[in-house]
């Protein structure tokens, strides 16, 4: 039998780690000897090797997968939907442009959706044009959230206020002219 030569190990294990941060999936072995070069044998003797070491989990056929791996925390894809106004409102428009990746850790239960902020009106809450803006879809909202505010057709981030049985909604802005014109 030959000997192994140590140094092909944490270029096999590096493959691995980084197909499964680009494509969210464990690569097969045909796609490490692609990646890698590593001749098809040679990369089953390894992964075999690594496998008894307790260094990876492979099933023997078709893909292994790093300690890294496991200790990750499982990826949400979360689609960006569009743009959403920050200021005066903008037509509701809904299309696709990008998935961003999301630790399962940053996200909670829910349906999500992101879209990219657009005018300054938000500011104040730390939310400038071309931000990023997540949203969990629901039908309500509690004081103090932001909320994706649809009137007449149009869209627009805002905070919402409940006065007794009336509920406003007012831009980050407004709400603090508000605040330093009454103080």
């Amino acid at each position: 039998m030959r000997r192994k030569d140590e140094s092909k190990k944490p270029i096999i294990s590096d493959f691995i780690n980084a197909f499964y941060y680009e494509h969210d999936k464990v690569p097969s072995v045909r796609e490490i000897v692609e990646g890698t070069g590593i001749p098809l044998s040679t990369v089953h003797r390894y992964l075999r090797d690594m496998q008894e070491k307790g260094e990876l989990s492979y099933n023997g056929y078709r893909s292994a997968r790093t300690k890294e791996m496991s200790e990750v925390s499982p990826i949400h894809g979360i689609a960006v939907m569009g743009t959403v106004a920050c200021g005066p409102g903008q037509e509701e428009e809904q299309r696709f442009i990008e998935t961003i990746r999301m630790p399962e850790t940053l996200v909670e239960k829910g349906d999500y959706f992101a879209l990219i902020a657009k005018g300054e009106s938000m500011i104040g809450a730390g939310i400038f044009p071309g931000d990023y803006v997540f949203v969990k879809r629901q039908h309500t909202a509690n004081e103090g959230d932001l909320v994706i505010a649809l009137f007449d057709g149009k869209n627009n981030l805002k905070k919402p206020h409940r006065l007794s049985v009336t509920s406003l909604i007012f831009a980050w802005k407004a709400a603090a002219r508000c605040k330093s014109q009454s103080s």
